[in-house]
């Protein structure tokens, strides 16, 4: 895959989501959520819990490439994608309602949490009650609606992190909180459903290299090169300097491989982030910042990733809480509400989504280490951290090949609201 096509695939996305202005962000909310009221009638919706103990398909490489293939000349295959999200979106709604009324009430009160839930329970019957897709102007209008949720949820992670935040701070209740468990599968489900629906929106656009949303052949020098370059341009707009990125590959010809670039390009922003504010910060005003250094080593099975850093290293009883939601190094007060207009704090929230690279980006909400994990987790690969404290970071970041093979490592299990001790636990 060409670097320009690369790039092009990216900006468009931005692009996308550059469309959704937070004064239509608000509006969607406002209709999600008349009043507060509404969040006990939501609560009790029995509907709710027949959709979550339903079972749950998992996603397979396999099917989403037959879907995507076939769709280019057939349209039922189209028509059948359709259906199965339609099946399948629902379902892992409704576990993540659930999920969210398992929480204490300290949490599910918390605003930012109540505008998740109210936002879930929208998508949820919105999904729900659409007639079953049987003509391609039923598919079309499908496809308008899951194109509408996706961006009216993208500041949802925004919302959860800031919530999460603001409970932790608790003096008394907040550091017993341990909800690292809850976040990982609210945010795995976040992952799998955003694939599903944007694979399905993706079908339609036929783009050259791509199956749906899966790059068939992406360069990962490429991809690389383009993730540093924009990172080192937010860091410069920040910091005023950004050290440079040398790329190196252990193989004689370039890695190419077939994954979602959005992906690929979010984990890859989040560690250069990282690395380049630790170089920035550990070198203060020096002329001349050290590299940062990145080897792409192939195996039969995998690419491993290496970043290497000269950022001063992490410190050995720092090393493990990176991975934990909520930890972070900077202090990041904009998403405080107090003293803020309701109205003003969720604008500022929706822009933060909208533009996942802007200068406010460089550090702050905590959630960048451990949902790239995530991602790399999700798809067979994993991130490692290894740091020579007064030195730098080596972050391995392992990604597997999506062959025909991959399926979901973690289907999840019919719903158990309570465990044999009695206490509410959270679905995986």
């Amino acid at each position: 895959m060409a670097r320009a096509q690369l790039q092009s695939f990216i900006r468009s996305a931005d692009d996308n989501s550059s469309r959704i202005t937070p004064s239509a962000c608000r509006h969607v909310w406002n209709d999600a959520q008349k009043a507060d009221s509404a969040l006990q009638d939501r609560f009790y919706d029995s509907t709710v819990e027949k959709y979550a103990l339903q079972e749950v398909e998992a996603l397979s490489l396999q099917q989403m490439l037959e879907f995507g293939r076939a769709a280019l000349f057939d349209s039922t295959k189209v028509l059948a994608s359709a259906r199965h999200v339609q099946k399948e979106l629902p379902k892992r709604l409704a576990r993540r309602l659930m999920d969210l009324q398992f929480l204490p009430y300290i949490v599910v009160t918390n605003p930012y949490i109540k505008r998740v839930y109210n936002a879930y329970h929208h998508a949820f019957n919105t999904l729900r009650q659409m007639p079953e897709v049987q003509t391609r102007e039923d598919n079309e209008q499908l496809t308008s609606v899951l194109q509408r949720l996706v961006d009216e949820h993208a500041p949802m992670l925004d919302a959860l992190a800031a919530g999460f935040k603001e409970c932790k701070l608790k003096p008394i209740v907040g550091p017993k909180l341990q909800l690292d468990g809850f976040l990982d599968g609210m945010l795995r489900s976040r992952i799998s459903r955003r694939i599903m629906a944007e694979q399905h929106i993706c079908l339609a656009a036929r783009r050259p290299g791509f199956i749906g949303i899966i790059c068939a052949d992406l360069s990962l020098p490429d991809a690389v090169h383009f993730a540093a370059q924009r990172t080192k341009q937010i860091c410069t707009e920040t910091f005023g300097a950004a050290p440079d990125v040398i790329i190196s590959s252990s193989g004689a010809q370039a890695v190419k491989m077939p994954y979602i670039p959005t992906h690929l390009d979010y984990m890859l922003f989040e560690l250069f982030k990282n690395s380049m504010r630790a170089v920035v910060d550990s070198c203060g005003s020096r002329r001349h910042l050290p590299a940062i250094h990145v080897t792409i080593c192939p195996a039969p099975n995998s690419v491993t990733l290496r970043i290497s850093d000269q950022g001063g290293g992490i410190p050995e009883d720092s090393l493990e809480q990176v991975f934990h939601y909520g930890y972070t190094t900077v202090d990041d007060g904009e998403l405080s509400s107090q003293g803020q207009d309701e109205g003003a704090v969720w604008a500022q929230m929706a822009e933060r989504a909208a533009s996942p690279g802007g200068p406010w980006r460089m550090g702050g909400l905590g959630f960048g280490l451990p949902l790239s994990r995530l991602y790399a987790r999700y798809f067979g690969g994993d991130l490692r951290l290894v740091s020579m404290p007064g030195y730098g970071v080596d972050a391995y970041l392992s990604i597997q090949y999506l062959e025909g093979r991959w399926e979901e490592s973690r289907v999840e299990p019919q719903a158990d609201p309570i465990s044999n001790g009695g206490d509410a636990v959270a679905l995986p």
